[in-house]
């Protein structure tokens, strides 16, 4: 009996162990959602003003490098240097800090409706297509991480007229060669 009581305890302890974290890589756009299956990458220098910045695009198909025609889905983002790391409120503009402007750009597709959301300088303007809006952000954070190729993403992001954005992503992205 008390071998039977040892056994069941043992087993109850490693089955704790066992719990593994699942992490979904997905975006999302408009209610859409796919698993991210490219992600590519470029780095941009400081220059005229602006801070060292990276862009990165989450693609629901599998691309080496940037296709020629803009893809049907995507999330595209662009985050300056000092906000790596950083919880992003993004209903608020962002502020400069330093001598260098900081920039953050968000631009997402679902099935050629696109959107963007520039906030930069002081303001955050929102465009639907190419066209300027008088949409605000209603609700939204970003937090990106960045070690080389290693990025971590965690965006989301709700539109005045419903218009909504989220990315949960962890990854390798494929740096761009231009």
């Amino acid at each position: 009996m008390l071998c039977l009581a040892g056994a069941l305890a043992l087993a109850s302890t490693s089955c704790k162990d066992d719990k593994k974290t699942i992490t979904v890589q997905t975006i999302t756009v408009n209610g859409q959602m796919y698993e991210v299956k490219s992600a590519l990458y470029g780095e941009n220098p400081s220059e005229y003003g602006d801070e060292a910045s990276f862009n990165l695009i989450l693609l629901k198909d599998t691309f080496s490098q940037i296709p020629k025609d803009e893809p049907s889905f995507y999330v595209g983002i662009e985050l300056s240097e000092s906000l790596y790391g950083k919880t992003v409120d993004l209903t608020k503009p962002i502020v400069k800090s330093g001598t260098l402007e900081p920039y953050l750009d968000i631009v997402a597709a679902n099935e050629g409706q696109s959107f963007e959301i520039d906030n930069s300088e002081g303001s955050i303007d929102i465009s639907v297509g190419e066209a300027d809006t008088s949409l605000t952000v209603t609700s939204g954070t970003l937090k990106v991480t960045k070690n080389g190729g290693d990025f971590s993403v965690k965006l989301s992001v709700e539109l005045s007229d419903g218009k909504s954005v989220f990315a949960d992503w962890t990854g390798k992205a494929t740096k761009i060669v231009e």
